[in-house]
């Protein structure tokens, strides 16, 4: 009884293809996603920040502004101001000096209280008042603020965070608007009290309303692109106040042994000084000029683009330009990337993208060939189903079955293909065969009848000849049919097969017709034994024929003899067939071994036969792995040269 359910009809090739190229996009689209979603947990930050740096060194061509001036501590200021740290009464100096400016940022760390001196803390703080513009720094800690003396916080218009942002190398690529606290104390950053001293109270809420999380820098250049000023000269008055009317002045160290120093993109040589990347960020917040990122999700979704058009690309390409479509694409992502930052201060960190798109011809190449290969499959069982082709497969496949790979399975598709049109072009021999050849006979015998019916009857025994002769012909024809099909699809029994005794005993089977035809057949060996692997019996008749041909063509010839010869020559054994007939002229060599193929049909001497002994001589050969050569002139009799595969030295 039928259960009532069909079986699914097996995948067609291009269905194979759709459905992986819908998983490797949807798979490769999710990982791209993936990656640029938790890059920094997955450590793929690092590889962004190297982009983010060669980007920023090469893309970033601005310059130090105006507004912006630093007073510089360094090494020459020290050698004349005397060791460092400097007493309070100097910067309280400088401020006298200052008081043109704008804004006065002092990058130093003022909290710690100094007896010996109180007079310099009164100095500086009436300094500091007198001013009525300067800004001091805090450090925020994870429990706590550590900031300038009360007497200074008092005096300074305005405090703000200098905490460097490291990213996880270490490199100052950012800045935070503010810096909390465990206990939520808040702290603005030194930049917006900066803004706020200077009047700028709407830049500076701006920059932390507009932008709660980091803020790329846009580095003017790498260390040393700001003009500094020593701080002795301007104390001193080597360099006049004016040099800093209506200027933000930053004050802060510059000499290398006082380690305020950082490393920054726009740089691979020395570190940045602390006061310099503050002067940048400074830059940044006056000219609204800063390197922005989308958030995750939306760069997650940027990152997926470049991976999702490379994979509806490759679904139509071939190989070749799939290749150069993904180097294209892998280019492309970089000279965005580099665009977006040079003219829109955009960072798009590109690894996710690159690593997606690295995936895909790989993945795709992979997985399109396995659809390939189980088509192959899958086509090739088809062919082992069929009776035609099923023994003649399953003859060679195990000598490969190990081997699965594309070009293998190729290779026995084209196998299997080549032994398919042989089979097409059998059956359109056996259509030619049963049309013309096997009618003609069988036509001429019809012909015979009708005129015995019609009274123009032959003799009695005339007829029966000829009726003899047109069967005998019908039977060759089939036989020899028979023969050439079996040659050519039957599956071949392989074992050792020793030619000496073998082509002896066809030699010996044929000195009887050869003596009827006044010939002489001799054998001839160059060693004792030879052994091939081959097929005993389809061997046997196969030189049977070649032998038998030799004796008919060379029958009433001046010198009637067949010479069968076998020697060694490198891995083959070759055997040689030799006989003093007619010959074959190298018009007639061209077509000899095609069916039906016969020369001298109007001879009456020339023997009969059906025109398919040669062509089963190939088969033969070729099933063998050997090959045949034949050397002949009209006249000068024919010599078959057949060499097979030797086993053993």
């Amino acid at each position: 009884m039928s259960s009532g359910r069909t079986a699914k009809p097996p995948l067609g090739l291009n269905q194979r293809i759709r459905l992986e190229w819908y998983a490797v996009t949807i798979l490769l689209s999710v990982l791209t996603l993936s990656l640029s979603f938790f890059s920094q947990q997955l450590g793929l930050d690092r590889l962004d920040h190297t982009f983010y740096d060669r980007v920023m060194r090469t893309a970033a061509h601005g310059k130090p502004s105006d507004e912006v001036a630093i007073i510089a501590i360094d090494d020459d200021s020290i050698a004349q101001l005397g060791y460092w740290p400097w007493r309070r009464g100097v910067h309280a100096q400088l401020l006298d000096k200052l008081s043109q400016a704008r804004v006065v940022g002092f990058d130093l760390l003022l909290s710690d209280l100094n007896p010996a001196f109180a007079q310099d803390d009164e100095k500086l703080e009436s300094a500091m008042q007198a001013h009525g513009r300067v800004v001091l720094p805090v450090v925020v800690y994870p429990d706590a603020q550590l900031g300038p003396l009360e007497v200074f916080q008092q005096a300074a218009i305005g405090l703000g965070s200098i905490n460097a942002t490291l990213d996880s190398d270490g490199v100052v690529r950012s800045i935070h608007c503010q810096h909390v606290t465990l206990d939520n104390q808040r702290a603005e950053h030194f930049v917006a009290a900066l803004l706020r001293a200077g009047g700028q109270s709407d830049l500076a809420q701006s920059l932390c309303g507009r932008h709660p999380d980091a803020l790329g820098i846009l580095y003017a250049g790498p260390p040393g692109t700001y003009r500094v000023y020593p701080y002795a000269k301007v104390l001193s008055g080597e360099i006049p106040p004016s040099s800093f009317a209506d200027k933000y002045v930053l004050v802060g160290a510059w000499a290398s042994g006082l380690g305020d120093s950082f490393s920054v993109p726009s740089s691979t040589g020395p570190q940045m000084a602390g006061v310099e990347i503050l002067a940048n960020a400074l830059q940044g917040a006056l000219q609204n000029q800063w390197v922005s990122t989308p958030g995750p999700g939306s760069m997650a979704v940027l990152a997926m683009i470049p991976t999702f058009f490379v994979c509806l690309l490759l679904r139509r390409l071939s190989p070749r330009r799939a290749f150069y479509t993904s180097v294209l694409t892998l280019v492309g992502i970089l000279l965005v990337n580099w665009l977006a930052f040079r003219f829109a201060h955009l960072w798009l960190p590109p690894t996710a993208s690159l690593i997606g798109v690295l995936f895909v011809y790989p993945v795709w190449s992979w997985r399109s060939q396995e659809a390939a290969l189980r088509h192959i499959d899958g086509e090739l069982q088809k062919l082992y189903g069929e009776k035609l082709l099923h023994g003649q497969l399953r003859s060679d496949e195990h000598k490969e079955s190990s081997d699965a790979s594309l070009p293998a399975r190729i290779t026995k598709l084209n196998r299997a293909i080549g032994t398919l049109r042989q089979s097409i072009a059998q059956r359109e021999q056996t259509l030619r065969f049963l049309s013309h050849d096997m009618r003609s006979p069988q036509s001429a015998i019809l012909a015979l009848t009708e005129l015995q019916r019609q009274g123009k009857s032959l003799p009695a025994e005339r007829f029966l000849n000829q009726i003899d002769a047109y069967a005998q012909k019908t039977l060759g024809l089939v036989d020899g049919f028979v023969q050439l099909a079996r040659a050519e699809s039957m599956a071949l029994t392989l074992r050792e097969v020793e030619l000496v005794d073998l082509l002896t005993a066809e030699c010996d089977a044929r000195w009887p017709q050869a003596q009827q035809s006044g010939m002489t057949i001799a054998f001839e060996s160059d060693m004792a034994v030879a052994y091939v692997q081959a097929d005993p019996g389809v061997l046997a008749r196969m030189f049977g024929n070649l032998l038998d041909n030799a004796i008919k063509y060379s029958a009433g010839g001046a010198a009637p003899e067949v010479l069968c010869h076998l020697r060694r020559e490198g891995a083959f054994y070759v055997v040689q067939i030799r006989d003093n007939g007619r010959g074959i002229s190298a018009e007639q060599q061209r077509t000899l071994f095609e069916p039906f193929t016969r020369f001298g049909e109007d001879q009456p001497e020339n023997p009969a036969g059906s025109g398919l002994g040669l062509s089963f001589v190939m088969a033969v050969v070729k099933r063998h792995q050997g090959t045949i050569r034949v050397e002949s002139a009209t006249g000068q009799g024919s010599t078959f040269e057949v060499s097979l595969p030797a086993i053993g030295e």
